[in-house]
């Protein structure tokens, strides 16, 4: 129970700052498009970056309850894959996207989790 409201509390500490990084991307006049990896690594700081990837966690997590409602284990699994072991999660993270610098970072997210946590 401690677990899962922490993971909660942790999910919306972030969404104020993935909003302004959202909104900095959107208002920069470019036609709106995925972030790729090189988009993220080269072009964020540190914390734009983990906010940014922390809020496609949140939304694939959300994605994989809404689909196993009401079983939210599959929600945990992604939640605690990403939050438990930081450095090293973050660290295979950054080596996954500097492999596949063109492709959008959600997709290679996602490849990652179902590695984990299935479909």
């Amino acid at each position: 129970m401690r677990d899962r409201k922490s993971l909660r509390l942790r999910k919306y500490s972030h969404f104020s700052a993935i909003m302004l990084v959202a909104a900095a991307f959107l208002s920069s006049g470019k036609e709106a498009a995925a972030l790729t990896a090189d988009d993220v690594l080269n072009k964020m700081g540190a914390d734009e970056r983990f906010s940014y990837v922390s809020g496609v966690i949140d939304g694939l997590a959300y994605a994989r309850w809404l689909s196993d409602r009401p079983d939210d284990t599959g929600m945990q699994c992604i939640y605690s894959w990403y939050y438990n072991g930081e450095a090293a999660k973050h660290q295979l993270i950054d080596t996954w996207f500097e492999r596949h610098l063109d492709m959008p970072v959600d997709a290679l997210l996602y490849v990652l989790i179902k590695r984990e946590c299935g479909e």
